[in-house]
């Protein structure tokens, strides 16, 4: 059966995507130019601009899953007394799929301020610290937002790793079903799992208890 104009637009897209996602990556969001994109697809400029009207639109488009997936178990998990175990291996599934979109924009202040204009990334991390910390006390929120951060660095450093290992292969540029992103293995997992518990644990330093 032929496919629709509408499927092969959805292909086209997704390649966009899958492009864009590797060179992001490999260049930095800053460092890479829509004529790149094109240039790696093998496309004009202006089919490009046809699917994207503007490299903001690729970020947007990347990371909106990402922002989604933490926003569905946020509300899932809002009531439903989940401890801190559960609700730790809900937020890295959640992220695990991106972990390279994240890697190539987590020291980008053009693709942050993205984040943070279009998909009020600053609301939906401080919901997750609270909904982590069980409480507004600042120690627990400190814990709270450490343990978030060192589960993101992770799942970065473990994706920027793959790539430079070449243990992802890019297939962006080849026609054909994109394939599943790399994703944590069960080891690098629970050794996330176990960092983030360790740090919302930890106790206050002996003396700084009343501070």
């Amino acid at each position: 059966m032929a496919r629709t104009a509408g499927s092969t637009a959805g292909v086209t897209r997704q390649r966009i995507l899958d492009a864009a996602n590797v060179l992001f990556a490999e260049q930095g969001y800053a460092g890479t130019s829509m004529r790149d994109i094109a240039r790696h697809l093998g496309m004009t400029s202006a089919a490009l601009y046809y699917h994207f009207p503007a490299k903001e639109e690729l970020l947007s488009a990347l990371v909106g899953p990402v922002m989604d997936a933490l926003d569905r178990f946020a509300e899932q998990a809002d009531g439903a007394e989940l401890d801190q175990e559960k609700l730790v291996r809900g937020i890295i599934a959640a992220l695990d799929d991106s972990g390279r979109t994240l890697q190539a924009i987590a020291a980008e202040p053009t693709a942050l301020r993205v984040l943070v204009d279009r998909h009020d990334l600053g609301r939906r991390l401080a919901r997750l610290e609270r909904l982590i910390a069980g409480t507004d006390d600042p120690t627990a929120m400190l814990r709270s937002r450490c343990a978030l951060g060192a589960v993101r660095m992770g799942i970065m450093s473990t994706h920027a790793r793959r790539r430079r290992s070449g243990v992802a292969a890019d297939a962006a540029s080849e026609p054909g079903p994109t394939p599943p992103p790399p994703r944590l293995s069960d080891i690098e997992r629970e050794l996330l799992v176990s960092i983030a518990l360790a740090v919302l644990n930890t106790p206050v330093p002996s003396g700084l208890e009343a501070l």
